[in-house]
């Protein structure tokens, strides 16, 4: 089911910039999908972050400046799960990370958005984007919810996490509640995946009449 939450404008001289994001397992991408089928221009930034932390991506200078050899495999590639595990347990060491890659995301996103003409539509796909505070970069933000079982389910089938390890990703994004308070749109993935395309596609009608 969507929702409009609130008011938002488009604007006249470039592309209607969207961002879209929500919990992990909520549908987020596949809603994404749904809407670049309808003409929007996808961006996703966890491709962006593969591709800049994969070899030979722009960010493993800095990376390997700021953590060392501990997060790198012997013959020399980035050591993903041992980043992964070392800033889920370190603040700090999340935050210098985050320092690192984000303002990379964002440069690759105005460079799509600058090939771009007024009256397109960029849909930027942001897992954190409540937790990072970068909805303002965006002219409207859609959240994509879904029941906490449903997104259990997916977790636990779908990327082989154990309930717990399920539940602790869960936890440790944004609540319900904060991104209510950011959302222009509120999209609940509980039904099927016809459903959630007929969302989409009333979304994509709203966004095109503005």
């Amino acid at each position: 089911m969507l929702k409009q939450l609130r008011k938002f404008s488009a604007p006249d001289d470039r592309a209607l910039k969207v961002g879209i994001s929500g919990g992990i397992g909520s549908g987020k991408t596949a809603f994404t999908n749904c809407l670049a089928a309808l003409g929007g221009v996808r961006f996703d930034a966890d491709e962006v972050l593969r591709t800049i932390t994969g070899s030979p991506g722009r960010a493993l200078t800095q990376i390997r400046e700021a953590f060392g050899a501990s997060v790198w495999e012997p013959g020399g590639q980035l050591n993903r799960a041992a980043l992964a595990q070392l800033i889920f347990s370190d603040p700090a060491a999340k935050a210098r990370l985050e320092s690192i890659l984000h303002p990379l995301v964002w440069q690759e996103m105005d460079l799509v958005l600058a090939s771009l003409e007024p009256g397109d539509v960029l849909l930027a796909e942001i897992p954190l984007l409540t937790e990072t505070g970068n909805h303002t970069r965006f002219d409207c933000c859609v959240m994509v919810d879904a029941p906490l079982e449903v997104r259990l389910s997916r977790l636990i089938g779908g990327r082989q996490l154990t309930e717990a390890q399920a539940r602790a990703r869960i936890n440790a994004q944004a609540s319900r509640v904060q991104r209510e308070a950011i959302a222009t749109f509120w999209v609940d993935n509980c039904g099927t995946p016809e459903d959630l395309n007929a969302d989409a596609t009333a979304l994509w009608n709203l966004l095109s009449r503005v």
